[in-house]
């Protein structure tokens, strides 16, 4: 019975963990609009304070939209910080605890996770859906209807709970087959070696490979 429930196991890891890098690839995404969408608001804001400086023009926008974009930009780029295992985590006591108990906390503490993001997802849903009801717009010159914004923002939240879910299930299963290891690789913080490879990359550096 054992056995069959490890061949079951191994044929349902491969699935879960293929669904869970499709939507780490989509998260990676937003991370990335995200990004440029923080350049775009910082070339605005230049742009505005020296038409005003030397054009006598203003867009009157740049405090509404750099609103918008920070309040999305956190939103969709805590998906991708998490697919990055970049969220801070202090660890210092559970690395002193046996591996088979660490692997259990590891996915306890992305259950409670969930359970916060949770709170936080069913309250952004709620507010766009306010928003729609009252046709709600921003009392800016603009009249944004506050749905967008607030609709972005929700977004990103959604897809945080969706790779929260789609990791947990794969974790678990990992767990249950007797691969904890991988699971805590999944789901630890990023050691000195990885971070220092990352930065690495990020400057072009290319380690020469020994013969």
């Amino acid at each position: 019975s054992q056995r069959k429930n490890g061949k079951m196991l191994d044929a349902i890891i491969p699935i879960a963990t293929g669904l869970r890098r499709f939507v780490d690839g989509i998260a990676i995404i937003m991370g990335y609009v995200a990004g440029w969408g923080f350049i775009a608001i910082s070339a605005l804001i230049t742009f505005d304070v020296l038409a005003r400086r030397f054009l006598g023009l203003s867009s009157q926008a740049t405090t509404e939209l750099s609103g918008y974009a920070l309040a999305f930009g956190i939103a969709w780029g805590l998906a991708h910080a998490l697919a990055m295992r970049a969220h801070v985590r202090i660890d210092l006591l559970i690395n002193l605890l046996p591996a088979g108990l660490r692997h259990w906390l590891h996915l306890l503490s992305l259950a409670f996770l969930a359970v916060f993001v949770g709170f936080i997802a069913k309250g952004a849903y709620d507010l766009v859906d306010e928003s729609l009801l009252f046709r709600a717009t921003d009392i800016s010159i603009l009249r944004t209807p506050l749905a967008i914004p607030q609709g972005l923002w929700a977004g990103g939240i959604a897809m945080l709970m969706l790779l929260i879910v789609v990791m947990f299930v794969e974790n678990l299963l990992l767990v249950l087959a007797g691969r904890g290891a991988e699971a805590e690789r999944n789901l630890s913080t990023r050691t000195y070696d990885e971070e220092a490879a990352e930065a690495l990359e990020a400057v072009g550096f290319v380690p020469e490979k020994k013969p």
